[in-house]
């Protein structure tokens, strides 16, 4: 009895170390941008934010696939911006690229100051920039290189899945 007891335990704790080492694999890789190759959705995408920013005319974007969905990055006038879809390819917002500077919200920057990514480098922080709607997203970069990508909301909670930006209830 005691030999299927120990049996049944091995399984078992085998079973959760792979269970817990699987999952962070897929987190790891679905955090992890790849880019777009399919050329039939980068055009779609492509077609849509044209629509929404005349001003682009033709200007390149660059598209990425994250798994959860699709973003392009792009500069125009000088500003750089990142334009979000979801994995149907529905238009989600708009973010602006910012400094980390002093005219971060004193919400973000507490939050950051109290998280584990406090140590870290920030690489760049961008704003959501469509009326009505509010979000961050911020790469850090830790001591070995490694690019922790992370969201924030209005109330500056952090999370390492894209938030919903939708327009604040009232």
């Amino acid at each position: 009895m005691k030999k299927i007891t120990k049996y049944f335990t091995f399984l078992m704790l085998t079973g959760l170390m792979s269970v817990t080492a699987f999952a962070q694999s897929a987190q790891e890789n679905r955090t992890e941008p790849r880019s777009l190759n399919d050329k039939n959705v980068s055009d779609r995408l492509q077609k849509d934010l044209d629509s929404r920013n005349t001003t682009l005319n033709g200007q390149p974007v660059s598209w990425f696939d994250t798994g959860d969905g699709y973003y392009g990055t792009y500069s125009n006038n000088d500003q750089n911006f990142m334009t979000r879809y979801d994995k149907n390819g529905t238009y989600l917002e708009t973010m602006t690229k910012r400094e980390w500077n002093d005219y971060v919200p004193a919400s973000l920057r507490s939050s950051f100051d109290a998280s584990p990514y406090k140590s870290q480098e920030v690489k760049s922080y961008w704003e959501v920039s469509d009326p009505g709607k509010k979000g961050y997203y911020m790469e850090f970069n830790d001591n070995n290189g490694k690019v922790s990508r992370v969201w924030g909301n209005e109330k500056g909670e952090f999370s390492n899945q894209p938030y919903d930006s939708k327009t604040p209830k009232m």
